[in-house]
């Protein structure tokens, strides 16, 4: 395969990952994993696949995702880009997080999974120093 074919794959498998997150569609997720796979949340805790899909369980979210820049190594690629979490279940306070990813993925069997997940939390920016007076 090309890189522009094997990029377009991995571009697939992350909106497959969306659309099953928003949708709560637990089982699609869970094949799109690696078994190994962990995530590491904005705070910095770790967790499991198990884990992770226990957390989409008990939070719904709709992730929307801004363009993707995607590099493959091989069996092995490293995706990264904006993206916006819309968390809570109906009834609730929409919680809006706006944060920027980085994911490993790995062809295992001839299948792309995702093995690992780091979300960083955007923060605005510090207003900029005033120029001195001279």
């Amino acid at each position: 395969m090309t890189i522009e074919t094997e990029t377009a794959a991995l571009v697939a498998l992350e909106l497959r990952r969306g659309e099953a997150i928003g949708s709560g569609d637990l089982g699609a997720l869970a094949e799109l994993l690696g078994d190994d796979y962990l995530h590491v949340l904005a705070p910095g805790k770790v967790v499991d696949k198990a884990q992770y899909i226990e957390m989409i369980r008990s939070g719904p979210r709709k992730p929307e995702r801004g363009a993707l820049h995607v590099r493959v190594y091989g069996d092995a690629a490293v995706i990264t880009g904006e993206l916006t979490n819309h968390i809570g279940a109906p009834g609730q306070v929409l919680r809006v997080i706006p944060a920027y990813c980085t994911q490993v993925a790995v062809k295992q069997a001839g299948t792309w999974r995702f093995v690992s997940y780091i979300l960083t939390r955007k923060r605005d920016a510090p207003p900029a120093p005033s120029p001195g007076r001279g």
